[in-house]
């Protein structure tokens, strides 16, 4: 496929952006495409020490996932208890206590 900008004069490009509105409107984002069986994930910036930048590369491999995915799962587990005061269900709280106590069995604590 040609770019169209690669056959466009000097004097078409100025009379193309002379047509031009800029605003400060917020825009829409793209219309989404696809099957829509896939959620579309919007990437963002997040700032991170290099230690706990590195802590959680490890714990992210350590799960089997990105580090994307695993930021994204603690997001979206924060955001599913926030504000409703509940308790998670006994066999949530009994896997993650089971996950705790084994999460650092590859790295044993000094006693």
């Amino acid at each position: 496929m040609t770019d169209p900008f690669d056959t466009m004069s000097p004097a078409e490009v100025a009379a193309m952006t002379q047509r031009l509105v800029y605003t400060d409107e917020p825009i829409e984002p793209p219309v989404e495409t696809g099957s829509g069986a896939e959620p579309v994930l919007i990437p963002r910036s997040v700032k991170l020490s290099r230690d706990l930048d590195k802590a959680c590369k490890r714990r992210a491999e350590n799960l089997g996932l990105s580090q994307s995915a695993y930021i994204r799962s603690l997001i979206e587990r924060d955001i599913a208890t926030a504000g409703t005061g509940e308790q998670r269900p006994a066999w949530v709280r009994e896997l993650l206590a089971v996950i705790a106590q084994h999460e650092n069995d590859e790295y044993p604590k000094a006693s």
